[in-house]
């Protein structure tokens, strides 16, 4: 925690990504990156205002060629934005991440890849969906820190979305969960104290990075590693 409280939490100010958004980048052929594919709307629910569904297949291109996809008729909550994130967001269905939420959200559902590969393409498809990286990074560090993280992958299904694309469509209790801290309050300050590091630096060539991001975030909450395979004793928890 020493790195964090290095920061100090009087920084005022704070902007994060206040400029004005880019557009949306979907994939235009086979071979694009860091892209949408397939086509994003979402229809109301009736008698269920909470909650809408997925109008087709959506899915997302990572820079590795790796396909996220979800599915048409997915029911959402949107962004569900946890307590501890609303002092910094807006909408459950703010246009700059509600793709990305969708895409997360489902593959947090759905153990087919890593907590950390989970993670980092919320980030990314934020980017592609025109968030500015100031506020991208802050969710970022918010949900590597505080959100889920699994061992034990469940074996995917083929999707739509680029040669890799996996998926299940369902839930298959094969891993172990450690919980996330998303709902806890406590830790505001601390996203307080990175928000102002980040919009600090972010147009300087001492800019925060991912891998920086998620160095504070390991010393200061310090956890089990957990195995993404299924190892071949009945431990899955690593010290």
């Amino acid at each position: 925690m020493r790195i964090i409280i290095a920061i100090s939490l009087a920084v005022t100010g704070i902007c994060l990504g206040c400029s004005t958004a880019s557009a949306v980048t979907f994939c235009q052929t086979a071979n694009e990156r860091n892209c949408f594919t397939g086509k994003f709307g979402l229809v109301d629910i009736l008698g269920d205002p909470d909650h809408k569904q997925l109008e087709a297949d959506f899915g997302y291109i990572d820079a590795n060629g790796v396909g996220w996809q979800t599915n048409k008729a997915t029911k959402t909550d949107g962004a569900s934005i946890p307590p501890l994130l609303r002092p910094f967001v807006g909408s459950s269905w703010e246009e700059s991440y509600i793709r990305a939420a969708v895409i997360h959200d489902w593959y947090c559902d759905r153990h087919v890849r890593t907590w950390k590969q989970t993670h980092r393409v919320f980030y990314d498809a934020m980017l592609s969906s025109g968030l500015q990286k100031p506020k991208a990074k802050l969710l970022f560090y918010a949900v590597y820190a505080f959100g889920p993280r699994w061992g034990y992958l469940v074996p995917g299904q083929p999707c739509a979305a680029g040669i890799d694309c996996i998926q299940t469509t369902g839930k298959e209790v094969v891993f172990v969960q450690l919980p996330g801290e998303l709902q806890d309050q406590s830790g505001v300050g601390e996203l307080r104290a990175i928000a102002a590091a980040i919009d600090v630096k972010e147009d300087s060539a001492d800019a925060l990075t991912l891998d920086q991001l998620m160095a504070i975030a390991d010393e200061a909450h310090p956890k089990q590693s957990l195995v993404d395979q299924k190892p071949t004793s009945s431990v899955g928890i690593t010290k």
